[in-house]
């Protein structure tokens, strides 16, 4: 990875971070701290923020300060932190995105009231007159989570639409502050302009495994790993995002709304099941199996020599079905090959966009040796090359976002 400043002022060499991507490059976000024990996780989500490109500045109650050092705030965000106003006017918020964590439940019931007293929640008043999108995290005890009036508080969040609130994990009688990977994708979904806001996305991904009795199953090397990727994307994106994933024990981030299917039949319920629902686009990457055995023994045979072959035969192709049922839908598919040339998987790619995919990511096993090299096919042909899942994630919905608006 390369070692990112995010902005020019910040030179020492410690207070640096790896870069994980741009997301939120040359985005103000200012960090609201309040006074809870979850406060101590502000400076790892102060470094998290900025490894996607974010300058953040912190702001804190006095109370915050008992739970987590000034020093340690000021090395996770490269800067000063405010503790107090000054005639600086430091509650005037220019920032792009307001984000609270942890928010206290006197924290909150302040900013509903209109109370502006510390730095916090005098910020937090300018954010909301200036319109400037804000994201609150509770996190208390469970009885305070439950108090009334908190709650009747955060069931006005839609009266004002640069408001949002995280919800927080619940668990040991307290409602804990989200794990900072989900903060960060709430920030960077807020900020996005991308062209899939607000569009309805279905992902597949892992493997469709097929049954050989009730106990065994044949299928592939595949995890899901990348489809899980570009469902992140997605979601930064913006996208209303429903992830269908083989299970393989990969944990999709716990802000992708996720359904685990267990084999082929499974999996081709839920993908009718999604699309019934509506969605724009399908991004069809499962590793779907071509083939299933004839028949399905009940219950278990028996081991030591009773299975000797299984015969095979072909499943039906669940986006020859979709396109045939969802003419409308916009698709992109992949393509998997070994042993064929360049030239032969991209006339195979140029075929599947013939027969219905509007892009097709194509790959050969003999380009995935230390990398992960692809080509994202178009009806104008190669439109990119990614090198890496991360690349084909990002390209691929970007890709998509350049593209669809056109098929409407």
């Amino acid at each position: 990875m390369d070692i990112t400043h995010n902005t020019s002022d910040i030179d020492n060499q410690d207070l640096q971070v790896e870069s994980i991507d741009d997301h939120l490059l040359g985005k103000h976000i200012a960090l609201c701290v309040s006074g809870g024990i979850a406060a101590i996780e502000t400076p790892k989500l102060a470094r998290q923020l900025r490894r996607h490109g974010a300058r953040v500045t912190a702001y804190t109650t006095p109370d915050a300060l008992k739970f987590v050092g000034q020093a340690a705030l000021e090395w996770g965000t490269g800067r000063e932190v405010i503790t107090h106003l000054s005639g600086m006017a430091e509650h005037i918020c220019m920032d792009d995105l307001v984000l609270v964590a942890p928010a206290t439940l006197n924290t909150i019931n302040k900013v509903y009231a209109g109370i502006a007293d510390n730095p916090v929640t005098t910020l937090v008043a300018s954010a909301l007159g200036n319109h400037t999108p804000l994201l609150i995290a509770p996190t208390m005890h469970e009885s305070l989570y439950n108090n009334p009036f908190l709650r009747q508080n955060l069931a006005r969040a839609s009266e004002c639409n640069n408001l949002t609130i995280i919800a927080p994990r619940i668990g040991e009688h307290k409602a804990k502050l989200p794990h900072l990977d989900t903060l960060v994708a709430a920030s960077i979904r807020t900020l996005s302009t991308h062209p899939l806001r607000g569009k309805d996305i279905l992902i597949t991904a892992g493997p469709t495994p097929v049954k050989i009795d009730d106990v065994r199953r044949i299928t592939n090397v595949f995890s899901g790993r990348l489809g899980t990727l570009i469902a992140q994307e997605a979601h930064y994106a913006g996208a209303n995002v429903t992830l269908l994933l083989g299970k393989t024990g990969l944990r999709p981030p716990e802000y992708v709304p996720t359904i685990f299917h267990n084999d082929y039949d499974e999996y081709t319920r839920n993908v009718f099941d999604a699309l019934a629902k509506g969605q724009d686009i399908g991004i069809f990457s499962a590793a779907v199996a071509d083939y299933s055995p004839e028949t399905v023994a009940q219950g278990k045979i028996p081991s030591g020599g009773a299975i000797t072959s299984i015969p095979l035969v072909p499943t039906r192709k669940i986006i020859n079905d979709v396109r045939e049922r969802y003419p409308d839908l916009y698709m992109a598919s992949f393509k998997y090959q070994i042993g064929v040339s360049k030239e032969n998987l991209l006339a195979i790619a140029q075929q599947r966009v013939a027969h219905g995919s509007n892009l097709v990511v194509a790959n050969r096993a003999e380009d995935m040796v230390g990398s992960h090299h692809a080509y994202i096919v178009g009806e104008e042909g190669v439109i990119a090359t990614p090198q890496t899942k991360h690349e084909i994630a990002r390209m691929l919905v970007d890709s998509i976002g350049e593209r669809y608006e056109q098929h409407q």
